[in-house]
């Protein structure tokens, strides 16, 4: 029950909190999902922590190496869409859970399985673990950033977005840290020791999540949320029975603003997986820095870029995705366009990664905002599907176009080819710019009603909410 002051509102254990306040339910949501999102991303970048280990076990080559990274990344988006088409049959908000459980046991299983010598004594035995681990991991994502966005208000989903995929900048730099700490007790040889240890902190995290998301306390967070008068994620009647959707995959489809969206996503993972391709190269072979010193400097931006995600999902909020997404790729191909002078000093490599990370990872934050804020209330997971298997293929085109241009550049050592691949990049976030500010509409916010696309509005909302 609530009080009828919409100054107050009381939840169901009693305690009174400002109506305008956060629910602390939502607060507890967003921690237990970001840790899980973290451990998901984790999963994912594991085998990419190890690579020398595995370079130097299996004699692999850098072109086998590439087409192995591009592969795995890549396979995130195999089942994300028939996996989520499955997980919004079985109910929303709190009820996520139940299908959630399997997809976690997944890839957790997958990724165990990945040390264990006899199944990972050849690379293809590790390649194969790893695929079905990223491909079951991809799916993850979408349930784990569909359910951060059910268990906020409408009017909050940018901010609470942006928190939540911190978790892979930022998680993923806590989970390189640990693996670089057992590495260095164990030796380089073990490096299948923190596969076999990624179960543990899955089954404590996941074990926490379960306990807490409950039908009492989400209908405590809905009585909060009509207390202070903001938009319910999820409606009480459709959070334990959701309708399976006919056409659900060719609705979200036909919507702009999803599939669009998830192209528009694609330029954005080239962006960020290009750079990271790019830079480490530059600085070692033409910026001529020590092969250790270069790649501490190639993750500087990974500093400002979980701020940025915070900041602009907060900034998308009041201002409009949309427009807080055509912001951010200018910034970007400014960005991009300005590493072409990387090599002048430290500081101006360490400014100009700090400048370009406050925008680098904020466009993942938007794309799925934007796509959950346009979906029909039972196809939520789907649209959060279709923009993954956007992120996951520029994940995977990323370094093979920028590899491309420098080889075609005259290789490594030479600069033209690196000048070249930035242009491409800094044109491609130009490009992504105007299909947003042309081929979408926006969702919230002060620039909604001042939105003038080549789409009409009508088939970028939901049904029912027609302006």
């Amino acid at each position: 029950m609530h009080s009828t002051d919409q100054s107050l509102s009381v939840d169901r254990t009693g305690a009174r909190t400002p109506a305008r306040g956060i629910s602390r339910y939502a607060w507890f949501s967003l921690l237990f999902l970001w840790l899980i999102y973290a451990l998901n991303a984790n999963s994912r970048q594991m085998i990419f922590y190890v690579l020398p280990s595995i370079t130097d076990e299996f004699n692999t080559s850098p072109t086998e190496l590439g087409m192995i990274t591009g592969a795995v990344t890549a396979a995130t988006a195999l089942i994300a869409i028939p996996t989520m088409l499955w997980v919004d049959r079985g109910g929303r908000g709190w009820k996520r859970k139940y299908r959630h459980l399997p997809i976690v046991i997944g890839y957790a299983l997958f990724t165990f399985l990945t040390g264990f010598d006899m199944l990972t004594i050849t690379l293809g035995g590790l390649l194969v673990l790893q695929l079905i681990s990223h491909a079951i991991a991809g799916a993850g994502e979408s349930v784990e950033v569909t359910s951060a966005a059910e268990w906020w208000p409408r009017e909050r989903r940018g901010f609470a977005l942006g928190i939540h995929h911190t978790g892979f900048p930022w998680g993923t730099l806590i989970g390189g840290i640990i693996v670089a700490a057992l590495l260095g007790a164990y030796g380089a040889s073990n490096w299948r020791l923190p596969f076999l240890l990624f179960p543990i902190p899955v089954i404590v995290v996941f074990a926490g999540y379960w306990w807490f998301a409950t039908k009492q306390r989400y209908a405590a967070l809905v009585d909060h949320l009509d207390a202070a008068g903001e938009t319910k994620p999820v409606d009480t009647d459709q959070i334990e029975h959701t309708t399976a959707t006919t056409g659900a995959l060719m609705q979200c489809l036909r919507n702009p603003n999803i599939s669009v969206i998830a192209g528009i996503g694609l330029f954005a993972t080239i962006g960020y997986i290009g750079l990271s391709f790019w830079l480490p190269q530059y600085l070692a072979f033409v910026a001529q820095y020590d092969f250790a010193k270069a790649a501490a400097f190639s993750v500087v931006f990974t500093i400002t870029g979980g701020l940025g995600m915070i900041g602009w999902g907060w900034i998308s909020d009041r201002l409009g995705r949309k427009l807080s997404l055509i912001i951010v790729f200018l910034w970007l191909a400014v960005g991009f366009f300005l590493f072409q002078n990387a090599s002048l000093s430290v500081g101006w490599l360490i400014g100009v990664q700090l400048f370009t990370g406050l925008a680098i990872n904020a466009p993942y934050t938007l794309v799925y905002a934007i796509a959950i804020d346009s979906a029909k209330p039972s196809t939520t997971g789907v649209a959060s599907s279709i923009v993954n298997v956007g992120l996951a293929l520029g994940g995977g085109a990323g370094p093979l176009l920028v590899g491309v241009l420098i080889g075609l550049g005259g290789g490594f050592t030479n600069v033209g080819g690196y000048t070249a691949a930035l242009y491409v990049l800094t044109a491609l976030m130009v490009l992504a710019a105007i299909l947003t500010a042309l081929f979408t509409r926006e969702t919230t916010g002060w620039f909604q009603r001042r939105d003038r696309a080549l789409v009409a509005a009508r088939s970028c909302v939901p049904a029912g909410e027609e302006a």
